[in-house]
């Protein structure tokens, strides 16, 4: 039997809004020979597109562990299908300097460098800055989310005028 944090994000799989962005060519779980042996629930790797950047890649994998998917937020770090590891940190993807973008894919002077993305989206950083939940910053986890909200946000990001390459 399924358990419930994997019955709720498999049903959130199948909203609309999912679907349509998987139609557009936006994200989509990464299946098949992408992923290492053993991801089983509660991990999943997703990909999402990336604008394109001359000697970028057309888009960026998160492998997210979804434990407590519903009440928990996801967590993870960028992927590398063709290892089948953590993405390197020298090709995660870069930003203007001091833009959102450059916070959220930072790779240093961040205690989860390269274990997670500086988001409070994200449960590693939630969990060390607990003042997010009372600050107005861009939106926070809630049990009111979804998975579609997560590849919304991360996906906008890497197709913003702020993203320039790795």
């Amino acid at each position: 039997m399924m358990p419930p944090d994997q019955r709720l994000f498999e049903s959130h799989l199948l909203l609309p809004e999912y679907r349509d962005g998987v139609a557009k060519g936006l994200w989509g779980q990464v299946v098949g020979d992408s992923l290492a042996p053993g991801i089983v629930w509660p991990y999943v790797i997703f990909w999402m597109a990336a604008a394109p950047r001359e000697g970028a890649p057309d888009r960026y994998c998160v492998a997210l562990n979804l434990s407590g998917y519903g009440t928990q937020p996801p967590t993870g770090p960028l992927w590398d299908p063709a290892t089948k590891r953590t993405l390197d940190l020298k090709s995660w993807p870069k930003g203007k300097p001091d833009s959102r973008f450059a916070i959220v894919f930072r790779t240093d002077g961040f205690s989860f460098s390269g274990k997670a993305l500086y988001h409070p989206y994200d449960r590693s950083p939630l969990s060390d800055h607990p003042q997010w939940k009372t600050e107005p910053l861009p939106p926070v986890w809630t049990s009111a989310h979804t998975i579609v909200d997560y590849l919304e946000e991360f996906q906008s990001l890497l197709t913003s005028g702020d993203y320039v390459g790795n």
